[in-house]
């Protein structure tokens, strides 16, 4: 009887069109999908179908769920993931992607980043605790290994083609600066014509199908995924033009470029409201009165922004007690968040208590 009831079960399901038990699955939620991938090769088959990650995405829109730390090993043979709920708490690990000698990654573009290594990258997706290289832009024996101080790579999605593509920007000395792309799916770069002769720095964002990429000088790159052309846009006056005291954010869902050098009291972001027209708002905000007790012995930078409108201020170094601060600018106060379940602070390798903070997004796309 048993036996029988299962064949039963069994015809029944084979005789589902594909196409239905494709859109059933994508109604799933992430969790669900994860579970079903070790059901059968069928229902693996589908979830890491190519096309099916756009499909999810019509019913689970990506959006921040927490934040994203990443932090290198010992001696920076590698960089760990971790994912943590906007209330704090304990950090869950995600992701351990070696090896790798890197402290710099992207923001999170709808759940992935971009290690950036200067001649090749690596895109990983800690949400499903994967890693992919992307190939060398050129041979290790090419003479040109010894000038990448000036390679870069950046991140974004191309919302019209649903496309991942890395762009890397290649200032040579005594050269135009060269300019690539790389589509994921694909296994080889494109050069890009027509890039600006600037020489970029790591600080990249990408917005509603733009990468917006820091250069030396006081303008900002930014690169159409879709069309794979470039703009220049002048800063505002004022605003940082030194990378090491300033960031490219993603503020309130717009491009912003935000001031490190803050006197305790108050932070200065400058927002691009319109990139056609050039134009930006200039955001000052004061910091609370209690903000050095905050901050206790940690620097901490501004971030960007949180779903529910808050700023987000993080620390830059590993400690016994570490926090994260939200500040809301409508009502000028703040909470504080405790972190647990990173590493130790390492006093005899200091390079590997480094953070870095982006939003924590679950996205099915596999690379497997």
């Amino acid at each position: 009887m048993k036996k029988r009831r299962h064949l039963a079960s069994s015809s029944s399901s084979k005789s589902i069109p594909p196409d239905v038990i494709f859109d059933i699955f994508a109604r799933l939620p992430f969790k669900s999908l994860i579970r079903f991938r070790c059901v059968s090769k069928f229902c693996y088959s589908i979830i890491t179908n190519a096309s099916f990650p756009n499909l999810h995405a019509i019913h689970f829109p990506s959006k921040p769920l927490g934040l994203l730390i990443t932090c290198p090993t010992t001696l920076q043979t590698g960089q760990r993931f971790f994912s943590l709920d906007f209330d704090g708490g304990t950090a869950v690990d995600l992701l351990t992607v070696s090896p790798g000698f890197s402290r710099y990654f992207t923001h999170s573009v709808n759940g992935l980043v971009c290690m950036d290594f200067g001649l090749c990258a690596t895109i990983c997706n800690p949400s499903m605790r994967q890693a992919v290289d992307v190939p060398l832009i050129c041979s290790l024996k090419s003479p040109l290994v010894n000038s990448t101080y000036y390679c870069v790579n950046s991140f974004g999605f191309d919302p019209v083609s649903k496309r991942y593509k890395v762009l890397n920007s290649w200032g040579i000395p005594g050269r135009e600066t060269e300019y690539r792309v790389f589509t994921l799916g694909t296994n080889s770069w494109r050069l890009v014509n027509g890039g600006p002769p600037y020489y970029p720095q790591r600080q990249s964002i990408c917005v509603d199908g733009v990468v917006y990429l820091s250069v030396n000088g006081s303008v900002l790159v930014a690169f159409d995924l879709q069309t794979e052309s470039f703009r220049v846009i002048t800063l505002p006056e004022r605003a940082p033009q030194d990378g090491y005291k300033s960031d490219l954010i993603v503020f309130g869902g717009r491009p912003g470029m935000v001031n490190y050098q803050t006197d305790n009291k108050r932070v200065s972001v400058w927002i691009l409201q319109d990139c056609f027209n050039e134009v930006w708002v200039r955001h000052t905000f004061v910091l609370p009165l209690n903000w050095k007790g905050l901050q206790g012995e940690q620097k901490y930078i501004v971030a960007g922004t949180v779903p529910t409108g808050e700023v987000l201020l993080v620390p830059q170094i590993l400690s016994s007690h570490l926090f994260v601060v939200y500040y809301d600018t409508k009502t000028n106060s703040s909470r504080k968040v405790e972190i647990s379940g990173l590493p130790e602070y390492k006093h005899n390798d200091l390079f590997s208590n480094i953070i870095s903070f982006t939003n924590y997004e679950e996205n099915i796309l596999s690379f497997r």
